[in-house]
């Protein structure tokens, strides 16, 4: 359990100060950080199969799955309600035009 929340806080810390140091927004840079935080219950299965525990190779999905989903729920609606400084946030319901 330690070593999948010091996983998923280090992808986050990572995440948002490596789209700062490219000179990406506060706010580009927490979608960023949510994303590379975010890490899926295949890669929690993998590392259960090479350590050689078959027998609880359903545990470190069902263990992460929730956990992270409910941890990146919390950060991104804190986030949601906290804007950065001198950077509104895009209006509600409106999606930027890509050209």
């Amino acid at each position: 359990m330690a070593a999948m929340f010091l996983h998923m806080t280090v992808g986050v810390l990572l995440g948002y100060w490596g789209g700062r140091l490219f000179g990406l927004s506060r706010l580009n840079s927490r979608t960023i950080a949510i994303e590379v935080g975010m890490q899926n219950g295949g890669l929690a299965l993998g590392i259960a199969a090479q350590m050689g525990r078959i027998a609880t190779l359903g545990l470190a999905p069902a263990v992460n799955g929730p956990s992270m989903n409910t941890t990146f729920s919390l950060l991104a609606t804190w986030w949601g309600r906290h804007a950065p400084e001198n950077e509104p946030l895009p209006a509600p319901g409106l999606v930027p035009e890509v050209s």
